[in-house]
């Protein structure tokens, strides 16, 4: 799932993660902190929400550094993203201009050689335009540290130290490093060794699973909505879809695929919106195929087999080889979120009003996924 380059999002999708957002910025007003969680947990949608909802004074920007190789890579990211501020002052455009290529885009080829200069010139040019700290979320930075270490290059072990140097209680930059792993293994991995002065300094915060209450809560947020109009609810589930990462990520893409596909959506039209959905499913095969196609194409974790795991359970459950109890310890197994929450959304789905009129059990969201699944699985 790809976040939104600039980081903000909407507040309300702040779901279960609203402890977690202060704590971190209680972390950050006095020091830079590196973030630690295993992959799937949030440390994504953390940040962003940390960034949409700062305090009084500052401002952020989150850079993904995943896919990036190299120091001058990197550089050129974080000056891109100062940029692209719709904000941004004559000062830092001024200090960019240098480094822009024929399309008016940061050059990473042009940074080469010195990719901390420009930098820094950057950075230096957006605390003078604007009068508020900066937060810098580095995300992937275990990722980018491993690809990025050579034992020919040194401009890692630059770049490392002019982050240091620009940012810290001293200053009004703060970084924000998220990793996916104990970031002390990965720094002894690399090489040559890096100077410890900038993680040596910063606060560690690790960010758990969300509770069972709160997946259940979003969970049935993202299917049901917390709205009684049909049109808030096809919102809510859209935006929860493209932002949240705690739910299966199947789910996102199903309801947020049948909604986008039918919208807008207003009061009255959600059960036309669901028919018509489910009338797909008695197409040709290879119309089906076709429909279905971006729910998992733009979703990387079936290629890992998490979700097709969780929906040949579905499948099976469909066929009555698995009972409800063996299905939901099944689904407990496979997510983040416990069986008793499960149980909980499960029932409360069943109860759903709405719900109820379109057929009753779980043919919102999850009945429409197993269907298909079903029928994907013979063709």
């Amino acid at each position: 799932m790809q976040a939104d380059p600039s980081g903000a999002v909407e507040l309300g999708e702040v779901i279960g993660r609203e402890a977690d957002v202060d704590r971190l910025w209680t972390a950050l007003v006095t020091s830079n902190v590196i973030l630690t969680a295993r992959p799937g947990v949030g440390k994504t949608t953390v940040a962003r929400l940390a960034i949409a909802d700062a305090p009084t004074g500052w401002t952020g920007r989150r850079i993904s550094l995943g896919q990036l190789k190299g120091p001058a890579a990197a550089a050129a990211a974080i000056i891109e993203s100062l940029a692209r501020d719709p904000d941004a002052g004559e000062t830092l455009r001024a200090a960019v201009a240098s480094v822009l290529d024929g399309k008016g885009q940061v050059s990473a080829t042009k940074l080469e050689g010195d990719p901390t200069s420009a930098l820094r010139a950057a950075i230096e040019a957006q605390l003078d335009d604007r009068a508020v700290g900066l937060m810098l979320v580095l995300d992937d930075v275990d990722r980018f540290l491993s690809a990025s270490a050579t034992a020919e290059s040194h401009d890692l072990l630059a770049l490392t130290e002019s982050l240091a140097e620009l940012s810290g209680p001293d200053t009004r930059v703060r970084l924000l490093l998220i990793s996916n792993t104990h970031l002390d293994r990965t720094l002894a991995r690399v090489r040559p060794s890096l100077s410890t002065s900038l993680f040596e300094r910063c606060a560690r915060v690790t960010l758990e699973q969300l509770r069972p209450e709160a997946g259940a809560r979003l969970v049935t947020s993202l299917l049901l909505g917390e709205s009684i109009t049909a049109r808030d609810r096809a919102a809510l589930a859209r935006s929860l879809a493209d932002d949240c990462d705690h739910v299966p990520r199947w789910i996102h893409c199903a309801v947020a695929h049948f909604v986008k596909r039918r919208k807008p959506i207003v009061d009255g039209d959600l059960e036309r919106c669901m028919v018509a959905a489910v009338a797909d499913l008695d197409r040709e095969p290879w119309a089906l195929r076709r429909e279905l196609a971006p729910v998992l194409d733009d979703y990387e974790q079936p290629k890992q087999g998490i979700a097709l795991s969780i929906l040949d359970q579905l499948a099976l459950a469909e066929e009555h080889a698995l009972t409800v109890s063996d299905l939901r310890r099944q689904l407990a197994m496979e997510t983040t979120i416990d069986e008793d929450a499960i149980r909980r959304v499960v029932r409360e789905l069943c109860d759903d009003q709405l719900v109820a009129e379109l057929g009753g059990s779980l043919q919102f969201g999850g009945e429409l996924l197993r269907l298909a699944w079903l029928k994907l699985r013979f063709i």
